[in-house]
């Protein structure tokens, strides 16, 4: 054992790191890093703010559609009863005639409660006499009905964010006209102007024509 040498390794350890090497991230690579996810923050903001707008404009382009739409039925509804007059007394039709205003009565039946038959007149009831105008003031549709009554006549909204209301008046032959006994179809015209956020305003328009069915007859 006495003549035999013993060798001593003295080499680094493996676990022991060399100078200057280090286990995190270096400032450049940091900063590269960070950088990237500004980007990327970017574009994310950028595409959220696009969505919102996109959600914006769709939801008031739907309200305006169904408000318009809704606007529409009642005016067409009411429009085609005009001159309803089952007993031939109640000299139904249209009372007033003009490009942002119409008025039209019809001796109608009452279906509710008591089922009144028509009585040959216009009552303040029954919706028997009913006016549609466009208020500048407030750029809305409104109803107003039984006109001209001291007891009965009410009037309401419709529909809001009405920038025009336009109606035009046809007689049999298909020419327009501007005499009240003549008129036997309606043209229709009704925009809607709504504000849609960044996008600015949303602008619908709806046409259509309606025959006065019961003035159509011989």
């Amino acid at each position: 054992m006495e003549g035999k040498s013993h060798r001593i390794d003295f080499r680094r350890p493996a676990s022991i790191p060399r100078c200057g090497e280090s286990d995190g991230f270096t400032l450049i690579e940091l900063l590269i890093v960070l950088g990237m996810s500004m980007i990327l923050l970017g574009a994310v903001v950028t595409t959220m703010a696009s969505l919102k707008r996109s959600y914006t404009t769709q939801d008031v382009a739907a309200d305006t559609q169904q408000d318009i739409r809704m606007a529409m039925v009642f005016m067409t509804r009411d429009i085609k009863l005009a001159g309803l007059d089952p007993l031939n007394s109640a000299d139904a039709g249209f009372e007033r005639a003009e490009s942002a205003y119409i008025r039209v009565t019809s001796d109608r039946i009452d279906t509710g409660a008591g089922d009144v038959e028509a009585n040959g007149t216009i009552d303040d009831d029954n919706f028997e006499r009913v006016s549609y105008f466009r208020d500048p003031a407030t750029d809305s549709l409104r109803i107003r009905l039984y006109e001209g009554s001291t007891t009965s006549e009410t009037t309401q909204t419709l529909a809001d964010n009405i920038t025009n209301l336009q109606f035009t008046y046809f007689d049999a032959d298909g020419n327009t006209t501007s005499t009240l006994t003549d008129i036997r179809s309606v043209g229709i015209s009704l925009t809607a102007e709504a504000p849609a956020g960044r996008d600015g305003t949303l602008e619908r328009t709806y046409t259509t024509r309606v025959r006065c069915r019961n003035l159509s007859l011989p």
